[in-house]
Formats: C-alpha cells, sequence, structure tokens
C-alpha cells in the first residue's frame, strides 16, 4: 500500500475500521451535501455493523445531530472564535457530532466524545483543524448543558423554534394554528426518538403469534393503544430476525396502519396506489383485497419502487401490479377504472420531523404551495380512474391546513359529485377521537405517532 494509499484510507475509513462517529459524518455529511435521507443510509450501515450497541450508536448520534442542529449550533457558537455558519462544513459537522455526544449521550465519557472527535477530525480534513474542533469541545465539556438555549418565556417564538430546534418560521405557524401549549408538546414530542411500529401480516400470522415468535428471537413487543394489528418494537434488532425476513411483519407507523382503515375492511377487486412506493400501504390494502383482486401500484421513481417489489417479494405478494409513472403530469397510462383509488401524495413530511429531522432543515414556506399545487394535480388524475359509487382516499404525512383540508376544498371546487365518508364509520373505535367535525382522521406526534390527514370521498352514483 502507497502513502498516498494509507493516507486515504486512514481520512475515510475502511468498512472493517469504520467507527460509528465515522459512519455518522459520512451521513450527514450525504444528508447536508447530496440531499440524501437519513433513513435508508442508516438502513445500510447499520446491516454492515455486527456489534448492535455500536449500531444503536450509530442511530441516535445521526437522528440527535439532526433533530438538534440549530441547538447543539448555537452552544458551539458560545465558545467558538466565529460562528458555525462561517466554519469549514467539516469542522461544523464534527463538532455537531462531538457536541451531540458531550451533551446527550452520558454513558460516552468526555474525554472520549472530545478524543474522538479529535480523531474523526484528522481524518476527514485537514490536520490544521485538529486544534480548534479540541478547543470548542473542551469549552462545552466545561459548561456543559448551560450553553444549550434556555426555555423562552411564552409568546417569544424564535426563542421557543431555537430551543427545541426547528425552523421558526414552522413554529410560529403551529402556535398560530394551534397555540402555545400544543405547540410545545408538539415541538418535545418531535425531539424524541420515533418508536418502531409493526404491522402484522395477518395472512401468515397473528398479533399474539407474532409477539411470540419475536419473543423467541430477543426482541420484546408491546400491543398498540389503535390499531390491534400493530406492535410496538420495546427491544431487540428485529430487522436481524427470521420473523421479519420472511414477511411475518414489516415496519408501518401506527398512524400510517390507521389510513387504509378508512376504506373499510373488505374491498372491492380493482384497487390503484397511485403514489405507492415504497408498498407499506399496498401491502396491507392486501389483505382486504378479495379473492381475484388486483391491486395497481404506481409510482413515479423506479428507485423507489425497487423497494416496493422488494417488500412485496419478502411476504409473497402476487396481487400487485407496479408501474412507473407519474400521477401529477395530467396523463396516465392506466386503463378502465377502480373501485378504490388511495392518494397517499408526496407532501411536506411535516407530520414526520422525529423520524425523518433533515426535513425540518430543507423546507420553507414558499414550498407548501407548490406542494398543494402537485397534490391537487394527482387527486385530479385519480378522479379519471375513479368508477361510479368508487372511493377516493386522500392522506398526508403533513400537518399543514393547505396539504390537508386545502387541497381537498379545492378539488371539490372543481369536482362535483363527491361525499365525504365519515373516517369515524371506519377507524377503530380507540381511533374515532382523532376525526374530527369535518370527517378527516387526524393524527399527532405528541401521541406517539407520526402526524397524518386523511379522508375518504365517495363518487356519487348517477341515476
Amino acid at each position: 500500500m502507497t502513502l498516498a494509499t494509507k493516507r486515504a484510507s486512514r481520512r475515510a475509513g475502511t468498512p472493517g475500521t469504520r467507527t460509528a462517529r465515522d459512519r455518522a459524518y459520512e451521513i450527514l455529511r450525504r444528508v447536508e451535501e447530496s440531499g440524501a435521507y437519513a433513513a435508508p443510509l442508516l438502513d445500510s450501515h447499520e446491516a454492515e455493523i455486527d456489534d448492535p450497541r455500536e449500531a444503536a450508536l450509530l442511530h441516535e448520534m445521526v437522528l440527535g445531530v439532526l433533530r438538534w442542529q440549530a441547538a447543539l449550533d448555537h452552544a458551539a457558537g458560545k465558545v467558538a472564535s466565529r460562528s458555525p455558519e462561517a466554519m469549514d462544513p467539516a469542522v461544523r459537522r464534527v463538532l455537531r457530532i462531538g457536541a451531540y455526544a458531550l451533551l446527550f449521550l452520558d454513558r460516552v465519557p468526555d474525554f472520549a466524545a472530545v478524543d474522538s472527535a479529535v480523531d474523526l477530525i484528522r481524518r476527514v480534513a485537514p490536520p490544521s483543524r485538529a486544534a480548534f474542533v479540541n478547543g470548542v469541545l473542551r469549552s462545552l465539556a466545561r459548561s456543559g448543558r448551560d450553553l444549550m438555549p434556555p426555555e423562552p418565556t411564552p409568546g417569544d417564538v424564535e426563542s421557543l423554534a431555537l430551543a427545541h430546534s426547528h425552523p421558526s418560521w414552522w413554529v410560529r405557524r403551529r402556535v398560530e394554528v394551534a397555540g402555545w401549549d400544543a405547540t410545545v408538546e408538539l415541538l418535545r414530542a418531535n425531539n424524541r426518538a420515533a418508536p418502531t411500529v409493526l404491522r402484522t401480516n395477518l395472512e401468515r400470522t397473528t398479533p399474539a403469534e407474532l409477539q411470540a415468535r419475536f419473543r423467541a428471537e430477543g426482541v420484546s413487543t408491546e400491543r398498540c393503544a389503535l390499531v390491534r394489528e400493530a406492535l410496538r418494537v420495546v427491544s431487540g434488532p428485529f430487522r436481524h430476525t427470521r420473523t421479519f425476513r420472511e414477511g411475518y411483519a414489516w415496519a408501518q407507523d401506527e398512524a400510517s396502519q390507521l389510513v387504509p382503515t378508512l376504506l373499510g375492511p373488505v374491498l372491492r377487486p380493482r384497487v390503484a396506489d397511485l403514489c405507492a412506493a415504497p408498498g407499506i400501504k399496498t401491502l396491507q390494502l392486501r389483505e382486504a383485497l378479495p379473492m381475484g383482486g388486483t391491486i395497481v401500484a404506481a409510482d413515479r421513481h423506479s428507485g423507489r419502487l425497487r423497494r416496493l417489489l422488494a417488500n412485496l417479494e419478502r411476504v409473497g405478494a402476487t396481487e400487485v401490479l407496479p408501474l412507473v409513472a407519474d400521477m401529477a403530469g395530467g396523463r396516465t397510462p392506466i386503463r378502465g377504472t377502480f373501485d378504490h383509488v388511495l392518494v397517499d401524495a408526496p407532501c411536506s413530511g411535516t407530520g414526520t420531523f422525529r423520524r425523518h429531522p433533515e426535513i425540518r432543515w430543507r423546507l420553507g414556506p414558499n414550498d407548501l404551495e407548490s406542494l398543494s399545487a402537485r397534490q391537487l394535480r394527482i387527486l385530479e388524475t385519480a378522479e379519471t380512474l375513479l368508477g361510479p359509487g368508487g372511493s377516493l382516499l386522500y392522506a398526508v404525512c403533513s400537518m399543514e391546513p393547505e396539504e390537508g383540508e386545502g387541497t381537498v376544498t379545492r378539488f371539490l371546487e372543481r369536482h362535483a359529485g363527491f361525499d365525504v365518508v365519515d373516517a369515524a364509520d371506519r377507524v377503530p373505535r380507540a381511533a374515532r377521537s382523532r376525526v374530527g367535525g369535518d370527517g378527516a382522521l387526524r393524527t399527532d406526534p405528541a401521541d406517539r405517532m407520526d402526524g397524518f390527514f386523511a379522508i375518504l370521498l365517495r363518487r356519487r352514483i348517477r341515476e
């Protein structure tokens, strides 16, 4: 190995020697520089790690840094000679990783957090940066959480946003919509780790049997409150179990599991899922499909559709016809009409800030209008595919009125002949309190689930 090769290997880390911090840095770099999403990158890296403790550390560091990014920058800026915005990006990332370890990871000694960060910066940046990182983190270690933003007084939105590490424009919107106290509760929920929830594959097992199977493989679960088929993972590496690999369950948040229930327990035979990838709701729709029924699962992203195919293969699904198609384009290659159409539309994702915290720092207030316009175009495509008496289910993992009731109102203004079906008549009894007076289902991260809006429209049969 040449000297240059050795230096390159030391800077990048080889697959066998990379630490959790090396991997965390690489994921955070890709999230920041190329707009990648952390979750699939974490899945890929964690699959390469044999030690479950190291995998758990990587998971917590990446999502923790993304959740607390603004507050970590604030703390570092208090003791650094220059602002985080003026720092080299590599230095800023390493400082965030080191600061998170110092301020949030009690099981990591301060000296280890500082030394690891200094070693890391030497691998990813010129050695001259090491002294700066060492000095900032040592100062942080001395002062601790006293450097974090303080809790604000009621009414101070800018301070509230900084204290809970959310963009101020969005926090201001939430205060206007939901009030101060509810917003504080939501922000706190967004900064807690999202629980992993599994959906029982009812074609292969029951929830009780699934719990027993996981228990035998060292995975502890508990039943969820709203959906009887849902299990929340308490502990254990469920993805490595034979039970999960063989398709007895798949990962799906409890709020996401509530959405397809609006269509009822038994579907008619022709179903279209127009924004289907990665296919989680498609799998759930199969459970209610009659013998001989078919689901057309369309998505505009071929890469995401491959994930759908992998999920279908894992559970042995054969009734699903995948299709690459952009349903917002005004034309569709799909022919014929359907009894049920699901539009789980691309959206801002503000209901998933705790699960995908990088979205906080990418989204801007001007994005909501363009997203709502795209959602409306997809709904109008769905309308052309729906037969008389058919059901159109619209859902977004967003808490923004423009994407929920706003999009639906605009659609109904353009397309008469639809009635709203009250979701309270369809969802499990325990979830009825989440249905509003307009018949729509709304969930909230404060209830330990993602934030969703979902509404069911039925096309009238002309006499």
